[in-house]
Parts: C-alpha cells; structure tokens; sequence
C-alpha cells in the first residue's frame, strides 16, 4: 500500500488543512454518545481483544511464535507455550490482498463486490468518483487523513460493520478501536497522541531520509507511530470501564516491509522482535493490572502477506505517472484519461479511469460514442460497450504485454487481462474471464487447468467474491494482473505503484495466506479449534472474522 505517501508527504511540506484538523483533533475521539444509565460493560462476558498486524504474513509469524521468538506475544496468548492459542492454517485474504479491501472485509464480515471498498483505489461510476482511502496512483496524503477527521472509509462502505452488529444484539457493548481504518459502530476511536503525530508526520521522517538517505528506510519512523498508538491506549485501560470489545491495529509491521531495501521478510521479523513484541508487553500489563487479562479472548489476524519486488522504474509499472505504460495503451486507443489525482472538475472530459493497487490494475471505460468530442464530458452511469470499448483495449494490452507493441515497457510485465461483459451498475456483475488474443476470452477456470500457476490459490472464488456482486462493477471493466506473485525471483516481478521494495495485492500464497489465531487462557487449544474451525468453514476467507467475533461475544465456547 502505498503508505508512505501518507507519510512522507506530511514530512515534506505537503501539509493539510487535514493535518491541523488531526493535530488539533485530539488523541481520543468519542464517536456515540452512550444512553444515560447505560451499563459501561457487560462484565459477565469475557472481552474481546482484536490484535490487528497489517501487512502480516501467516508462517513468519508462526515461526517466530513457535519459537520462542515473540514472548510477550505468547504470554497474551496464554502462555504454556501456546497450549491455550489455536493458530490457523487455512485463512486466506480478500482479493486485492491489499489494505483497505481487506480490512473493510474482515470487520464487516461481506465481500468486497458487497460492501463496495474494491481496493485501496477505485472508481464509483455512477457517482463520478474516485474512492482512494489509500491512493497508490498519486501522493497526497489527505484522503488517507481524512479516515480519521472525516471517516472517509466509514463512508465508504457499505454494509454494516462487525460493531454495529454486535450492538444490535447488546446495545450497551462498550467498543474502542485504536488506529484502525474502520470504526463506524465503536465508542471511541483512539489515536496516536498529538506529539506523536507532530514528530513522525512533520519532523521525523524527514530526519530519517537526511539521515539515511532517499533509498534506505528506518523503522524508528513506523516504531514511533506504533509506540503511540499503544501509549494512548494504555493512558484509556488505567481507570474507568475496559470495553467488551478493543481492536488494536499496528500499521508498523506493514509500513517498513513496502519501504526497507533488505526485504520484507527480514524488515518484518526484525520489526516485530523489536517493536511489537515490547509493545504488546505493555498491553499485556495493563490488562493484567485490570484483571482481565486471563479471561479475554485475543484474536490476531491481518490483512495480507508480502511479496519483494525491485525498487526501479522497469518494475514499478506506475512510477512514471502520466507517462506509464498503462496510460500509453488508453490512449492510443483513443481514450482520454483520468488525471491521477482524487478530484477533478466536473467538466474534465475523461472517457477511461485507472486505479492502481501493486499486483493489480483496474479500468474503467465510459461508452465513447456518447462523448466523442474531446471536450465532451462522458455519462459514466452508461456502461461501455463490450465489442466496441472494452475488447479493443484488452487486446491492446494482451499484445503489449507479448510484444511490447506501443508501450514496450509492458512486455512480459503482465500475467493476465482479465474482461467480462459489462452490465449495469444496478445489476449482479458478470465474473471476469481471461482474455487469450483475437477478440476471445476463457473462463478462469479453465484457463488455470490449462496454464498451472501453482502459487495462486482459490483465486477463482477470490475473484468472484471482489467482482460479481452489487458493487462488483467497482473492480474495473477490465483487470490487468501483473507478473509478480507467481513469479520466483524479485527480477520477475511487476507491480502498478510508485518506487517500492515490497508490495502486494495478488492470488499468490505469499500475499494471501494470512495469520488467526484465536487464544483464552481458561482454554485449550484443543477445545478453541473446532469450534474456530466450524466456524470459518472449509473455504476461511477474511469476512469470516466478523462470524468468529459475533460468536465469541455469543458465548460459543463458553467463559
């Protein structure tokens, strides 16, 4: 994701009114007014910690759990070396593996084609939009902000979250959600403390590249904002009630892997050693100074695994911006694109939209007949037409990612163009099918029989669960999937972002195989897996954490 835009922007003169607006906000924001005579907590339920890791891959956590590597972590998890922790093998992220999608998914427990957040960047046709909680296509570090000041994503999804849910069924659960994306439904957001912000946004982090320079990356940036995220919590757990349910996200671990030049695997196992661990010491404390730290269910999870890439402009299929590739295709087949930025004017006469989001690619044509003027705006209520808009450009790409014919950066960058039938915005989506030259596509299915990518996995169900739904039209009228997860070395590997050495987004296991562990320390491991088992079914997807947290707070196995 690309995160650092956030980041370094704030550091580099970038600043917003939507920085004021956080620095001056606050590090607590209380986001319902609880009914007088409220209970405060349901005391006879055993709370619920969600420790939330993004950018978290399922086995390096596991081994380093395993091993005795992590023990502040094992001791939140019971303790006894892991004896009381049920530690998943079968879940795997939402497609695109990337942040905002995924996070949307697990808490509020549908797929993206239902609850609408297609990815970190996306396009809403009938709106005229351009959604980017996360932009990846450009820097600008406001509409991430504006998750905070403005619940940008709030807004944004659509399907109720996890804590709505739960308040339906108790209405006096007491909710607190720490740094995460998503917290329509809670009782307090909290966030980082104001010096925090001020250093790491404003100060820190352009220290670090005088320091070290533009190319080589410090954890002590992603560190700070971790630290104070923990900080502000432990200041809320000191008195008054604990809530029935906390959520406590670290972006951290995510953070340093997309930015540091030896890789993610040895930037996360480093980061998480030195920086999570300590820090979930401290929550460990707290809750045992609160004595609720045996009785609360911890549940770990995270949004998606890593995949290196090479930090150059070969690779990074979006680093030139208006001069990339993908943008040479549309218009030379006779589009005009969308400037890559969040608004543009109502007049701006675009017929073609591009949303970035590293593995992958989405598109997004209007039907040019009803604008072919270069000045005439485009009715992207309107569907493009199939033979006519959406197949000469998959073709075009299909051919430049053979041949290198009109953007020969292209060639051999592109695993799949992915196309299907448009229908229209009010109507279930068609599934994408491959698109195989001269006009014909295959159905997925049948093409992976016949081309193996042994990396990939449950991508055709994945798939579907991004782009055949209410909103799966939010996934583009075609999907470009770069060479990156199924290929073995880093010098194989595409992605559609700026300059980064690590991204994410595609089928692969690398990218989509990702942590649940489900602990209490009044059980056994043994009695936690079935249930969680039964719970996720044979197919775990990330939506069924929102089914586990429902059934926890219901009591499903018990105090």
């Amino acid at each position: 994701m690309k995160k650092l835009a956030l980041l370094g922007c704030l550091a580099l003169s970038c600043a917003t009114t939507k920085v004021v607006k956080l620095v001056a906000g606050g590090s607590d924001q209380e986001l319902r007014t609880r009914p007088q005579g409220a209970a405060s907590s349901q005391r006879h339920e055993p709370p619920i910690l969600v420790l939330a890791l993004d950018g978290m891959s399922r086995k390096l956590l596991y081994d380093m759990l395993r091993a005795g590597e992590l023990p502040h972590f094992e001791e939140l998890l019971g303790g006894d070396h892991l004896a009381h922790a049920y530690l998943d093998e079968s879940l795997l992220s939402t497609l695109p593996s990337t942040t905002m999608a995924a996070w949307v998914t697990a808490m509020t427990g549908v797929t993206p084609a239902t609850h609408g957040v297609t990815g970190n960047e996306y396009f809403i046709r009938e709106k005229r939009q351009f959604a980017c909680p996360a932009p990846v296509s450009f820097n600008d570090a406001a509409p991430t902000l504006a998750i905070y000041t403005d619940r940008y994503l709030d807004k944004l999804a659509e399907a109720p979250t996890v804590y709505e849910r739960l308040r339906q069924r108790d209405p006096d659960i007491l909710i607190w959600v720490t740094m995460n994306h998503l917290f329509r439904g809670a009782d307090r957001l909290l966030l980082a403390k104001r010096t925090a912000i001020v250093n790491a946004f404003e100060g820190f982090f352009a220290k670090e590249i005088e320091e070290h320079g533009s190319n080589r990356a410090s954890n002590k940036l992603y560190a700070t904002l971790d630290t104070a995220a923990v900080d502000i919590l432990l200041t809320h757990l000191k008195s008054g009630p604990t809530p029935d349910v906390l959520m406590l996200y670290l972006a951290g671990t995510d953070l340093y892997a997309h930015v540091a030049s030896e890789g993610p695997d040895e930037a996360r196992r480093t980061y998480l050693r030195d920086v999570v661990d300590p820090q979930i010491g401290r929550v460990v404390d707290a809750l045992r100074e609160r004595g609720v730290l045996d009785k609360t269910w911890v549940v770990s999870i995270a949004d998606h695994g890593h995949t290196e890439v090479k930090h150059d402009e070969k690779h990074a299929l979006g680093a030139a911006g208006t001069e990339a590739g993908p943008v040479k295709i549309l218009r030379a087949t006779g589009f005009r694109v969308r400037p890559f930025k969040k608004d543009v004017s109502d007049r701006d006469p675009f017929s073609a939209v591009l949303a970035y989001g590293g593995a992958m690619a989405y598109v997004y044509l209007a039907d040019r007949s009803k604008c072919p003027a270069d000045t005439d705006v485009c009715p992207w209520t309107e569907m493009p037409r199939y033979e006519q808009d959406v197949l000469p450009v998959a073709d075009a790409y299909w051919k430049a990612s053979k041949d290198g014919a009109i953007a020969p950066e292209l060639a051999g960058t592109i695993d799949l163009v992915l196309v299907r039938k448009p229908r229209p915005v009010d109507q279930i989506d068609a599934p994408f099918e491959v698109y195989i030259g001269g006009g014909k596509t295959m159905p997925l299915d049948a093409y992976m029989a016949e081309h193996p990518h042994p990396t990939y996995v449950d991508f055709a169900q994945r798939l579907d669960d991004l782009a055949v739904g209410v909103h799966g039209e939010r996934a583009g009228d075609i999907l470009l999937l770069a060479h990156d997860g199924d290929e073995h070395h880093p010098d194989d590997r595409y992605y559609f972002a700026g300059l980064y050495h690590s991204w994410h987004g595609s089928p692969s296991r690398g990218d989509s195989e990702v942590p649940l562990i489900v602990a209490n320390k009044h059980h056994a491991t043994a009695q936690i897996a079935p249930w969680v088992r039964h719970v996720i079914g044979p197919n775990p997807r990330l939506q069924k954490v929102t089914d586990l947290l429902i059934g926890l707070r219901e009591g499903g196995l018990g105090d």
